[in-house]
């Protein structure tokens, strides 16, 4: 079905849309803001210049909790249950990336313990609004390590997607808690007639190297989004497909069977959502036949975390 664009004048709502936190347990202002390791503005404070600054710092640092913490404080009347551009949000989508770039010190406690805390800050933060959130690549330790679900026992995510199903277990459905706990995925009605699709966008990450394994489909994923999409599309529901990493960064057999999807659905998918780049950019896709009409557009959002050199 070919999409149809709303009508003049129709009802619009406001999406708050988070990515890319990535809040540094060991941030110390003050601390050396240059320095040998991946991350720095950590450690004992020092005097003179390239000193990192209370809220963050240009370089290879991340961000303390209060600017998290201020981030969320200064959104505009946070929550709206009216949807109806009102001023408030109407929901948010959060797409992952939650501790630091320190991953050769993590510990699966450290990442459950970021897990934690953060999603209590924004529930604190944003009240009752429903956050939707995605599973970045960080979440894991080893970093990007997302084996497929037939692995089992100690060396499986389980560890880490039951903790996600118990944080989330407010903001989610039972159906979404189960695909979550699964695999990291789920689906869940937005409102009437909007419907949230979240990826695991690991299972396409080029880090990922549990996929030398099977990298087409590891977790059925993209054989469920086409269920998924086909039931939306004999609905009448829109679908916004949110996740970390941008389909344009996967591995090629992977990203090519997403793009087809989208093609078959485009009118059905009204958005995409992702993170990870840290930058403020766009994906188009086209159509197949000649590459030369848009069909779809993703939206890469920048990063709250100056990491690196950037402005929150």
């Amino acid at each position: 079905r070919p999409p149809t664009p709303p009508p003049p004048g129709a009802p619009t709502a406001r999406i708050l849309f988070l990515t890319d936190l990535h809040w540094d347990r060991q941030y110390v202002p003050g601390s050396a803001a240059a320095c040998p390791d991946p991350l720095c503005c950590r450690g004992a404070p020092r005097d003179g210049p390239g000193a990192a600054g209370f809220w963050g710092t240009y370089g290879k640092c991340d961000l303390p909790l209060h600017t998290i913490d201020a981030l969320l404080a200064q959104l505009p009347n946070a929550t709206s249950h009216t949807g109806n551009g009102s001023g408030g949000f109407a929901a948010a989508y959060w797409t992952g990336d939650i501790p630091a770039h320190n991953v050769w010190q993590q510990s699966r406690g450290d990442q459950l313990r970021a897990l934690r805390t953060v999603t209590a800050l924004l529930r604190a933060r944003l009240g009752g609004l429903r956050v939707f959130p995605a599973v970045g690549n960080h979440e894991a330790t080893p970093v990007n390590a997302f084996p497929p679900p037939y692995v089992r026992g100690n060396q499986s995510a389980a560890w880490l997607y039951d903790a996600m199903a118990e944080a989330w277990q407010d903001w989610l459905p039972p159906a979404a808690l189960h695909t979550l706990r699964a695999g990291g995925f789920y689906t869940a009605q937005v409102w009437p007639g909007l419907r949230l699709v979240s990826l695991n966008m690991n299972f396409c990450s080029q880090a990922n190297f549990w996929l030398l394994i099977n990298a087409t489909d590891p977790a059925g994923q993209l054989q469920w989004l086409m269920g998924v999409l086909a039931d939306a599309e004999r609905d009448g529901e829109k679908v916004h497909i949110i996740g970390h990493i941008p389909p344009a960064h996967c591995l090629r057999s992977w990203s090519w069977n997403y793009y087809r999807i989208v093609n078959r659905f485009e009118g059905t998918i009204a958005a995409q959502f992702f993170g990870h780049t840290h930058v403020d950019e766009f994906e188009l896709f086209y159509d197949e036949e000649t590459l030369s009409r848009p069909v779809s557009i993703a939206f890469v959002a920048p990063s709250v975390t100056t990491y690196i050199n950037l402005n929150p």
